[in-house]
């Protein structure tokens, strides 16, 4: 697994994930040294309702979502979620 780039963030941006459009990802910052290797991911369905997962890209450069915390539709708990997560 590599460092994300902005690069990747920006390729992110636009993509689905289980009925989920990503509107922003950013970098995981945290304790561990290998922090920028995961990212956060603020993402839309057609409800409006709204998710929060960490990502990493895949041995093909492909992202990967898990650990998602859903907001229904809930903006303002989704994008709290989005800056603070570790």
């Amino acid at each position: 697994m590599r460092k994300l780039t902005e690069a990747d963030m920006t390729s992110i941006i636009g993509m689905k994930f289980s009925g989920y459009t990503v509107e922003d990802v950013r970098i995981k910052y945290g304790s561990f040294t290998d922090g920028d290797h995961y990212g956060i991911i603020l993402a839309k369905n057609s409800k409006g309702y709204y998710a929060t997962w960490q990502c990493h890209l895949d041995e093909n450069d492909k992202p990967t979502v898990y650990w998602g915390h859903y907001h229904m539709e809930n903006r303002d708990a989704a994008i709290r979620d989005y800056n603070t997560r570790e």
